[in-house]
């Protein structure tokens, strides 16, 4: 949430957010930028807009919009993971090797983040830490699993 509450920024992010949801990907684009142009230190938005750029293989735009999303929020691990993603469909695999990396480092529980840097792990990078990352991300499916359904497990 931005620091100064713009509330015409907000809706027209929820709405972009609602688009999204309903696969139109042109519209969130559209309404993601408006919201940026009402409040450019909106982090989330850039986040989500390249979310939305990657849907639509406009690939270096989505990058730009993580790598800003980062610069206003460095501690956001999903825009490193999405962003990581962007580069593994560029092709540029020890990129998004590091940005998944890096997401795993500010938060280990991003099961996804493992599943990611793995799936690059056999495109190019190496093998190092493949079943680490499988096993790791198993293990925190079956503790989100373990916790919804109410059982109480070491982890």
């Amino acid at each position: 949430m931005p620091d100064n509450y713009n509330y015409t920024a907000i809706k027209l992010f929820d709405d972009g957010v609602a688009a999204y949801i309903r696969e139109d990907f042109k519209t969130s684009i559209k309404l993601f930028s408006q919201a940026l142009k009402q409040d450019p230190r909106f982090a989330l938005v850039y986040s989500s807009r390249g979310a939305a750029y990657l849907k639509t293989n406009k690939i270096k735009k989505a990058i730009s919009d993580f790598t800003r999303a980062i610069q206003l929020k460095p501690g956001d691990a999903r825009s490193f993971h999405l962003r990581g993603l962007a580069f593994e469909k560029s092709g540029e695999y020890a990129r998004a090797y590091r940005d998944f990396d890096r997401a795993i480092e500010i938060d280990p529980d991003l099961s996804a983040a493992y599943r990611s840097r793995n799936a690059v792990l056999d495109k190019e990078v190496d093998d190092r830490g493949e079943m680490e990352d499988l096993e790791m991300a198993d293990h925190l499916a079956s503790i989100r699993v373990a916790l919804l359904s109410g059982e109480k497990r070491a982890a």
